[in-house]
């Protein structure tokens, strides 16, 4: 049940993010025994992380829904500062992931591994505007504009 829920974790962050393709780019450099060891327990310390992220994300989601359904909702209220301040700590783990890794390649491997990142994000860039050129086109298909015609 462990191992399902860890593979859950890694298939949302691979769906996610940045650090999806981190995690398929670091697969394909040759690192050594000694770099995948510390590498993975990386990746175990930041799944572990991301866990209880889910978790509190999730909680911090369905009250500031319920906040909103009972029209208590407000943009100083302590639901709304708890969902900064997890956004902020999941970029910071973000961050400290990626530096950490960084400290363990080499100087090649972080070329190759920058290079592959650029491409894979520019790729990625080309699929994500075709898709929003073509929902543009289906919205204007189904009814010209977004709000329709404007009555004065």
């Amino acid at each position: 049940m462990k191992f399902v829920f860890v593979f859950i974790c890694a298939f949302l962050t691979l769906r996610a993010d940045f650090l999806g393709i981190v995690y398929m780019e670091l697969k394909a450099l040759n690192l050594s025994q000694e770099q995948q060891v510390k590498i993975s327990n990386i990746i175990k310390h930041h799944h572990s992380f991301l866990r209880q992220w889910y978790i509190d994300f999730k909680k911090n989601n369905d009250d500031i829904i319920e906040s909103f359904s009972n029209s208590s909702l407000s943009l100083d209220s302590a639901i709304i500062n708890n969902s900064i301040n997890l956004e902020n700590e999941r970029i910071k783990a973000e961050r400290s992931f990626l530096i950490n890794v960084y400290e363990i390649l080499n100087k090649e491997q972080r070329a190759a591994f920058g290079l592959r990142i650029k491409e894979r994000e520019n790729y990625s860039r080309i699929l994500q505007d075709k898709f929003e050129d073509s929902q543009k086109l289906h919205q204007s298909d189904l009814n010209g504009d977004l709000f329709g015609e404007v009555k004065r």
